[in-house]
């Protein structure tokens, strides 16, 4: 049992972590902005007694051979249309030909946390579900299933890495950092390569220490030391191509076991954005444009398979 003060301060800490990420109209639009040689559909899903919607972006053009694909998690208060739109990913399935899928939350919000939400929906489960259905209905790659999430789907994809990593091969998130109360009980079944990525800016899920959170370096740490990487990371600075008043530092943990790299993105004065998307969110802090957050992880976790 929590002491009551250090349980308000939990609580406090979690009910940061649902609130909305408000966007722009044409993104919050409803429906997913077309992209040339793209097509979508719906699917449904049943868990727990609950109806679950996922939405479907794939190239129009048939793989040859099995196509790999990426799970996407929206944040707090979004839908799979709108993360579609935020983080242009039309447009990374047109070009790469990865399928993209987007599964919908219940009430907005994913049940990321292991204590918090173990009396609410089953989203572990619905994942499961999503990505057995793909590589048993469609032509998708059983060893080439990604994870990614902003915000609230970042922590879900900490939680999900932690608890059915052999399902995925890779994983990322952004602007999400490590609870206290999975960190306790994370025990993956195997190591993950996984890309974190966080301003140091984010009014909304704070890049250092909090009550009840890892700060979003330790986060990165933590998933290192799970892989077995053997020394600290290797810190270089990018390239400051877009004078946007941020600049992105990496630090590579590259001496890993299996091998299971992690990376982990600072971005200097950034907010709690999605890296390279052209929207500049004031009450979110700046989004750079140094990386594009998309392309990036497509680049990183396209590489791996189980």
């Amino acid at each position: 049992m929590f002491l009551p003060a250090l349980r308000t301060l939990a609580i406090a800490a979690l009910a940061l972590f649902a609130q909305s990420v408000l966007l722009p109209a044409d993104v919050q639009a409803g429906r997913f902005q077309p992209v040339s040689g793209v097509t979508t559909f719906e699917g449904e899903f049943t868990v727990s007694g609950q109806r679950r919607r996922v939405l479907y972006v794939r190239p129009v053009a048939s793989p040859v051979g099995l196509a790999p694909a990426i799970v996407v998690l929206h944040y707090a208060g979004g839908d799979p249309e709108e993360m579609a739109n935020l983080i242009e990913i039309g447009q990374l399935v047109r070009d790469t030909g990865v399928w993209a899928v987007l599964p919908e939350s219940r009430g907005r919000n994913w049940a990321f946390d292991p204590v918090a939400d173990r009396n609410g929906p089953d989203d572990v489960g619905l994942i499961t579900r999503v990505i057995d259905n793909l590589v048993a209905a469609y032509p998708i790659d059983a060893r080439r299933v990604y994870l990614t999430g902003f915000s609230s789907g970042g922590f879900m994809t900490q939680r999900y890495v932690c608890e059915r990593s052999e399902r995925i091969a890779a994983a990322a998130y952004v602007s999400s950092t490590l609870l206290d109360s999975l960190r306790k009980v994370c025990k993956p079944s195997l190591p993950t390569p996984i890309i974190g990525m966080h301003g140091n800016r984010d009014p909304k899920v704070s890049y250092t220490k909090k009550s009840g959170l890892s700060s979003a370096p330790d986060t990165a740490l933590f998933f290192a030391t799970l892989n077995r990487c053997l020394t600290p990371p290797l810190r270089s600075k990018l390239p400051n191509i877009a004078n946007d008043s941020t600049t992105v530092l990496l630090d590579s943990y590259d001496r890993c076991a299996a091998p299971q790299p992690v990376r982990f993105y600072t971005i200097d004065g950034g907010g709690h954005t999605w890296p390279g998307n052209h929207y500049q969110l004031g009450f979110a802090g700046r989004t750079t444009q140094d990386i594009d957050a998309t392309r990036v992880i497509w680049d990183f976790v396209g590489n791996y398979s189980r």
